[in-house]
Order: C-alpha cells, then sequence, then structure tokens
C-alpha cells in the first residue's frame, strides 16, 4: 500500500542550519519499503520545512514509521515540529520507480 508520511519543522528566522542538517539527512535515508524522501522549503516562509517520505509497504504504519517518529524527536530541538500519515485515495499517474529509491531532485 501506497502512504505518505510527512513531517514538518517550522523554525525561528531563517538560519540555514535547520536545512543543511535535513538536507543531509534526505540524501542518507534507507529504510524497507521507502521509496522516496524530499525536502521542501516553503513558497513565502522562511524557516518552514517539510519532509516527505513516500512508502510502498503493505500497511502503512498509521502512527508513523520507525524512521519517521526517530527523525521527528531528533528535529524537536531546532523548532515545532508536526507529523502526519497519508493514505493514497486516488492517483492519475503511473507506477514510477516501484521497488527503486528515488530521492528528489535525482532525474
Amino acid at each position: 500500500m501506497k502512504w505518505l508520511e510527512i513531517i514538518f519543522l517550522r523554525t525561528p528566522g531563517t538560519a540555514e542550519q535547520p536545512v543543511q542538517r535535513l538536507r543531509m539527512v534526505a540524501a542518507s535515508l534507507s529504510a524497507a519499503g521507502l521509496v522516496e524522501a524530499v525536502l521542501y522549503n516553503h513558497a513565502s516562509i522562511p524557516g518552514d520545512l517539510a519532509l516527505a517520505l513516500r512508502w510502498d509497504t503493505k500497511e502503512p504504519r498509521l502512527r508513523g514509521s520507525d524512521l519517521g517518529l526517530s527523525l521527528m524527536g531528533e528535529l524537536k530541538h531546532l523548532g515545532l515540529v508536526d507529523h502526519s500519515i497519508w493514505i493514497v485515495a486516488s492517483s492519475t499517474g503511473g507506477v514510477e520507480g516501484q521497488g527503486e529509491l528515488k530521492r528528489g531532485g535525482d532525474s
């Protein structure tokens, strides 16, 4: 089943430290069922970040993956953290990157 885990981080100001840290984290993530890890910056609010983990597992983890929960705990000292799980309701695209880890920015 395909599902999405999103960790939102709101940091004070425009400090580059959280962005650099999350870039390194996103580039090194690995877990069974993890299809893609993408880091987003908010379009208009400096310091607002989102790390989206796209999963394809037998069953979704309704409270979050061990990886996501661990990341959430690690990020709490950087600012306000929110963690949510989303399950695919419908899709207009075909199967992409099945069984292969794709990282945001990779072609």
